[in-house]
């Protein structure tokens, strides 16, 4: 089991004192399991791991045994007119926790009742949709109970944690409104509205009943959550979507605010490791610090490795496509508590935010060559990100280069900072990827460019989602369509009962149009796919009212 110090130490120290402990924290729990990834997602804003067993849960590739991460959670500061600070983190419950689940009432806390209620994690996929909107006429019993209690405005059906209904007046989960009367009524046909072949959906806010991870002063923010996954047979399966939006319910308006993702990325087995950062796609990186993974250990990976990201898609300050703010910092700290260890107070927390050490120092560039870097704190260039060079270049600062002792890392990727005023809003986007393993895949055999690779293919898709599709058959539900034969080695017939000209286009997995044919009139197309390279393809049929979707084999 990882050593968590950090939690041994402060378990023993505060607990005793603590009265906040009497009202236990929630230990709900649910998987992210579509693709090649199974990862796990908790009601107070962690994930990646799970706190009753203390043991990872980010398991990849899934049903292997090995783990790509230990734990994962949103940091948060900013100021008040009168500079005062408050914050917002959360990492393994040592000292309580920030964030709880549920949203703020309308004088921004968050009791425990409620919290209670709210402790719940709706998951569904795309085919339990497609199942529901194929039945004309819905009833409580035909309606899947994901679609049924989903958390949505007005939902006379609405269920949270452990059963317990709920009363929900103002705009929670996102929702299809068939008939466009502004709540949800799944009965009348509205369903969620989700993102990916998978979505899990949860609310957690940093005003409920303690807020003693950082005992700082809490921003009176409300979380919106939405992870979601595809499972399309390609790189894309190596691939989760963390997308939230973040509320200010306070009175408030914050300046030089600042969003982070926590990230303690063990990756296997847990004290060989190394981190980087890649500024083009705003990724924290994290790979082996030798070639081989552990020493034997059952969750090691030994010889064939992976390589794993979190790579920030949308940050405070974008303005996409056109332009993307650069990340505010890339930061680490060392599991100890030296001036570069585990942060204890709201301040230190914050510092961490913001490219500095515990004591408010900032951090400096101290490379000077190929194992040969300054042994005196403080020395060198200040700098924003930490370990910015590709390993495989032993003439820009790596772990690798610098020949550092691998071990147990963390680190906190973070926007710049930004203004987020009383009862305004922001949406920060991330996703979690990772190569396939790989041989001897670390230092000093190892480079950024697979996973680079991985990290385009999650942005190229987030900017271009997948279509959502009916994979089981040759039509869609309502015989709009036909593709065959079905797989296909030259000749593919498309037919359609349209009424108008549309557009054909044929799409490969990351969405890239690898043929398009304009102003079709005739019900029935052929087109020689011959020459395409063997895999999956996508068939869009758009006219100006519609669009339909089906999937194909090129064999």
């Amino acid at each position: 089991m990882k050593n968590l110090f950090y939690s041994v130490f402060f378990t023993v120290l505060f607990l005793p004192n603590c009265p906040a402990f009497a009202q236990s924290p929630f230990s709900t729990i649910d998987y992210v399991d579509i693709n090649n990834i199974k990862a796990a997602l908790l009601v107070h804003g962690d994930m990646w791991w799970n706190p009753t067993t203390q043991l990872a849960s980010c398991e990849f590739p899934k049903g292997s045994g090995h783990h790509i991460s230990f734990m994962s959670s949103l940091w948060m500061s900013g100021y008040d007119a009168g500079n005062n600070l408050y914050v917002s983190a959360q990492t393994y419950r040592q000292n309580g926790n920030d964030y709880w689940p549920g949203p703020l009432d309308s004088n921004g806390t968050l009791t425990y009742t409620n919290s209670e209620a709210w402790a719940k994690i709706w998951k569904i996929n795309q085919t339990d949709i497609n199942t529901f909107n194929a039945i004309s006429v819905h009833d409580t019993a035909n309606t899947p109970p994901d679609i049924l209690h989903w958390p949505a405005k007005g939902n006379p059906y609405a269920r949270g944690g452990f059963g317990i209904a709920l009363t929900i007046n103002q705009d929670m989960a996102p929702f299809v409104d068939v008939n466009s009367d502004g709540v949800y009524n799944p009965l009348q046909g509205d369903y969620p509205a989700i993102k990916g072949d998978q979505a899990l959906w949860w609310v957690f806010s940093d005003n409920g009943p303690t807020h003693t991870e950082t005992n700082g002063q809490p921003l009176k923010v409300e979380i919106h959550g939405m992870a979601y996954a595809y499972s399309r047979g390609t790189l894309i399966d190596n691939v989760i979507y963390y997308e939230y939006n973040i509320f200010n319910r306070s009175a408030v308006n914050y300046s030089n605010y600042r969003i982070g993702l926590f990230s303690d990325a063990d990756l296997g087995w847990w004290d060989d490791d190394y981190l980087g950062f890649d500024s083009s796609h705003r990724m924290g990186i994290e790979y082996n610090g030798t070639v081989t993974d552990g020493v034997g250990q059952v969750n090691s990976y030994g010889n064939m490795i992976p390589t794993v990201g979190v790579t920030m898609i949308i940050l405070p300050g974008d303005n996409p496509p056109a332009t993307f703010a650069p990340a505010g910092s890339f930061m680490y700290y060392n599991n100890d508590y030296s001036i570069q260890g585990n942060p204890v107070t709201p301040g230190q927390h914050n510092n961490y935010l913001r490219s500095t050490w515990r004591d408010s120092t900032h951090v400096v560039n101290d490379f000077h060559g190929y194992g040969i870097h300054s042994t005196a704190y403080g020395t060198g260039a200040n700098t924003n990100y930490v370990y910015a060079g590709d390993p495989s270049d032993t003439s820009k600062w790596s772990e690798c280069a610098s020949q550092n002792p691998p071990g147990d890392r963390r680190f906190i990727i973070t926007s710049n900072d930004f203004t987020l005023t009383a009862g305004a809003s922001q949406k920060v986007v991330m996703a979690l990827v990772t190569t396939n393993p790989m041989l001897n895949n670390g230092c000093p055999s190892t480079n950024f460019d697979s996973i680079k690779v991985v990290a385009d293919t999650a942005w190229n898709i987030y900017f271009n989602p997948l279509p959502s599709l009916s994979v089981s058959g040759l039509a869609n539900n309502d015989n709009s369509i036909r593709v065959y034969p079905n797989p296909v080695h030259n000749i593919l017939y498309i037919e359609t009962n349209s009424k108008e000209p549309g557009q054909l286009v044929i799409c490969n997995t990351i969405g890239q149009a690898v043929n398009t044919i304009s102003n079709v009139h005739q019900n029935k197309t052929e087109l020689n796919v011959g020459n395409l390279p063997d895999g999956i393809y996508y068939v869009l049929y758009k006219t100006s009212t519609d669009q339909k979707a089906m999937t194909f084999i090129k064999q």
